[in-house]
């Protein structure tokens, strides 16, 4: 069951309890006592009930719950009272039931609020491209799941071995991974997200750096976590010194992008070594590669 989270003053809804009928009118909001989560169920039905494309409303373990758009939609009481509580008088709680009763009619549509051009340019800004195991998939899924959004797939493309690329969100505060499709709304298709993310990678290395350990060396810029990322450019090695004439290596974690000679036995001990790595909660894989005509090749 999709839960989505509506977004209101600013704030998402959570779930509470409470029983409602559809008696109350938003005049309520004009009396200066605080709202109930009762209250607030009244208002919600009185939203909801006989609208077009809604059905199956209902209360269900504290939570407004009705089927619209393909979906079992879930509102919060407590936290949605607890928001308009919060607002300083009557004419700013008239203001949040409008916000609420265009978020209603979007969610019953199938639709959302035009994304603006800041949110697009910023959207489009943040996207990076990361290596990850191909576990992730089912962990996205069962994550996803978990949260009530069984059909939500994680947007990655196969690039060899157990190693999948998939866009994130690298925003200040948080990073999170995209679903497909989910680039729509800031009118982008899942191939132009992968572009961009592609295409700002290339922007943010300024400067590569080459880390010498020896029998094996590695590469990496500024933001180190994304150092497996560089796999990724159009030709990373191309400023690499005494480039072996065939090339090993290995990416155990997100921030580590090691290579070696393929052709020395003891370069590619090493580089295995590398492999078995901590990867500090951000696996790629345990894998050592040949760079080859066709692509990375797995290494016997």
């Amino acid at each position: 069951m999709l839960r989505l989270f509506f977004l209101c003053c600013g704030l998402l809804l959570a779930f509470p309890q409470s029983a409602a009928s559809a008696s109350l009118t938003r005049d309520r909001l004009n009396d200066a006592r605080p709202l109930t989560e009762a209250e607030m169920g009244e208002l919600l039905f009185g939203l909801l009930q006989g609208r077009p494309g809604v059905s199956q409303l209902r209360i269900e373990a504290g939570d407004v719950v009705y089927f619209a758009a393909g979906h079992n939609i879930r509102m919060g009481l407590e936290p949605l009272s607890r928001q308009f509580n919060a607002l300083p008088d009557a004419a700013q709680r008239q203001v949040a039931y409008d916000k609420l009763t265009k978020t209603v009619a979007q969610a019953v549509a199938g639709t959302g609020a035009p994304k603006t051009e800041a949110e697009v340019a910023r959207f489009q800004r943040a996207l990076l491209p990361v290596l990850k195991n191909k576990a992730y998939v089912e962990q996205f899924a069962a994550m996803a799941r978990k949260r009530g959004a069984p059909d939500a797939k994680l947007l990655y493309l196969p690039l060899a071995g157990d190693i999948i690329v998939t866009p994130v969100l690298d925003l200040a505060k948080i990073s999170r991974f995209l679903t497909v499709g989910e680039g729509g709304a800031y009118g982008m298709s899942d191939r132009d997200i992968f572009k961009a993310a592609l295409d700002n990678l290339k922007r943010r290395v300024d400067k590569l750096q080459i880390y010498d350990f020896g029998e094996v060396r590695a590469l990496g810029f500024a933001q180190t976590d994304y150092n497996a990322s560089l796999l990724l450019l159009p030709n990373p090695w191309e400023n690499v010194p005494d480039l072996p004439r065939s090339v090993a290596l290995t990416m155990p974690a997100r921030d580590v992008l090691a290579f070696a000679d393929a052709d020395d036995p003891q370069a590619v001990s090493a580089l295995r070594r590398i492999s078995r790595a901590p990867d500090n909660g951000f696996p790629v894989s345990r894998l050592v590669f040949r760079m080859t005509q066709r692509g990375l090749e797995i290494m016997p």
